[in-house]
């Protein structure tokens, strides 16, 4: 049976805000790195649905992360490596726990599973020789191994949010880019680049000058 059952809703047939979903990258395995958050604040790698669903992360249970430096050589650039440690042949030595549920992200209202660990954050942001101010967001990409299931950590590139995140709350990429157009526009109108008139009146004045004193004549 393919069908859409939701209980509990106050008025049936309308989804309730739960079953909305609020993340930023709905179809791409994202993880976020989170930046400085002052003293004695702890800082976390989140992970939203699809990265969680591809490190095999299930919610109600705790999962034990790992990651990887990858360096091929000085012309090469650096690489992280985050995996599942059930998914390693061999043990490791140091390895983080995830949060047994989705936890709150702080600048919006997205939920994902959680690696809390102020050290691994540093070290990340460290090894790729990045600055750690503000949170950096990693598309997760397949690492070719045939010994390992890895996910390197890559920057997120190509990809058009569906919302962004304004003073007015959050409005649809599409409306934000019309409002912007729009915007461009009418400044232009008001202080235009090229004016709409161009006096001529010289320039003919100046050629007739040149043809007047052209041996060619």
């Amino acid at each position: 049976m393919n069908a859409t059952i939701i209980f509990g809703t106050k008025k049936l047939g309308q989804v309730s805000a739960a079953h909305i979903s609020s993340e930023k990258y709905p179809d791409i395995p994202v993880i976020t790195v989170e930046g400085q958050k002052g003293a004695k604040k702890s800082r976390r790698i989140l992970m939203n649905s699809k990265a969680a669903e591809l490190l095999g992360c299930t919610v109600g249970e705790i999962q034990e992360i790992v990651f990887a430096s990858v360096e091929m050589g000085a012309n090469a650039p650096k690489q992280v490596l985050i995996a599942n440690v059930a998914t390693l042949p061999s043990t490791v030595d140091v390895s983080y726990k995830t949060s047994k549920n989705k936890v709150a992200y702080d600048d919006s209202n997205e939920k994902g599973k959680a690696v809390t660990s102020s050290y691994a954050c540093n070290e990340i942001f460290t090894f790729l020789g990045l600055e750690d101010s503000t949170n950096l967001e990693f598309q997760l990409g397949v690492f070719e191994s045939k010994e390992i299931e890895a996910y390197s950590l890559d920057a997120v590139t190509g990809i058009v949010p569906e919302s962004i995140e304004t003073n007015r709350g959050a409005i649809a990429t599409e409306d934000v880019v019309t409002e912007t157009i729009a915007e461009v526009r009418r400044a232009e109108a008001k202080s235009p680049v090229i004016p709409d008139t161009v006096d001529t009146v010289e320039v003919v004045e100046a050629l007739t000058e040149v043809e007047a004193d052209s041996d060619w004549s």
